[in-house]
């Protein structure tokens, strides 16, 4: 009677951790699902929403409220970039300025006091002249951008496969959440048209990061002071991958 009793005290516990178990798998794939169903909307948003086709037609409207930022530093075969940096992306000039020290870094930055969103070009029309050139120079390349998002979260594109699973594994090792984004699915980053495949090669890293990511790296998101260590943990985990692809490191 005592081992039954016993017997059907394991069952009923197996049971519970069982339904957890479930519970837990249930919670993340509506997570998931909940996490695309906002990257597919925020895209399309990018997609149909921006108030410029090229730069040319954007400085014909805008003659302030924006800035271009270009610091080349020599030696390196590797540019640092946001075209969507400022009020346009908030948080990407921030990770794009940890690093200057070692590599060149370009930005467009919106500046004006409201709609800032008004200055986006999409990356695959992106002709901003200074970039435009410049690029064409270096052989590898790392755009920075950010989505809408409540989840905490990196989508890793761009066309070199090998540095995006680096990435995503540093990312990961450090306690961020973050996947590789394929070929052909949203926000890819792999069309040639996109700026930040028009380097020397071709070969590229794009990251896409959530805002609720970009907000958890400052005491103040509003005006990008006070960097958490979450910053400077998320900076080293790139750095760590550059090092590792980057000859001029």
């Amino acid at each position: 009677m005592k081992r039954l009793l016993i017997c059907g005290f394991i069952f009923l516990i197996l049971c519970a951790l069982l339904m957890v178990k479930c519970g837990h798998s249930v919670q993340e794939k509506k997570e998931q699902k909940q996490h695309q169903e906002e990257v597919e909307k925020y895209q399309k948003e990018r997609k149909k929403g921006d108030q410029y086709e090229s730069f040319k037609q954007l400085i014909r409207h805008e003659k302030e409220g924006y800035e271009i930022e270009f610091h080349e530093k020599g030696g390196s075969d590797l540019l640092v970039f946001s075209p969507h940096g400022g009020e346009i992306e908030p948080g990407t000039s921030e990770i794009v300025e940890a690093f200057q020290e070692r590599y060149s870094t370009y930005l467009f930055e919106g500046t004006k006091q409201e709609n800032n969103r008004d200055l986006h070009i999409t990356s695959t029309k992106f002709d901003e002249p200074i970039l435009v050139q410049m690029i064409k120079t270096y052989p590898f390349s790392m755009s920075i951008h950010g989505y809408k998002s409540d989840k905490r979260h990196t989508l890793v594109g761009g066309t070199n496969e090998k540095m995006q699973r680096a990435v995503v594994r540093e990312l990961k090792d450090r306690g961020f959440s973050a996947e590789m984004v394929q070929e052909g699915e949203r926000l890819s980053g792999t069309d040639p048209k996109n700026i930040n495949n028009r380097n020397a090669s071709g070969e590229s890293v794009q990251l896409e990061i959530s805002t609720a990511q970009r907000e958890a790296f400052f005491d103040h998101f509003d005006t990008r002071k006070g960097k958490k260590k979450a910053f400077r943990r998320y900076i080293r985990a790139l750095k760590e991958v550059l090092r590792e692809f980057d000859p001029s490191s």
